[in-house]
């Protein structure tokens, strides 16, 4: 089993490895902070963004929106 674990653990390690390799480029690094300063005036607290998505959603799911976006779409 401890193998297994081992296997399965690699992907995500390598996968973390290779986002911090990337934030480390300084290419990314101004990108990153032009899209945070394009952007910062839309920036609001987490709660605040679930509750305006909650009272858009409705009673559906996620599931159900995007089935609808897939059907409307075709």
């Amino acid at each position: 089993m401890a193998q297994t674990k081992r296997v399965c653990q690699a992907p995500d390690r390598l996968s973390l490895q290779l986002r911090f390799q990337c934030l480390m480029e300084p290419e990314v690094n101004a990108y990153i902070a032009s899209v945070k300063k394009k952007f910062q005036k839309y920036a609001m607290p987490i709660e605040e963004a679930r509750k305006i998505i909650d009272r858009a959603m409705g009673e559906k799911t996620l599931g159900d929106l995007l089935h609808d976006t897939r059907r409307s779409a075709v």
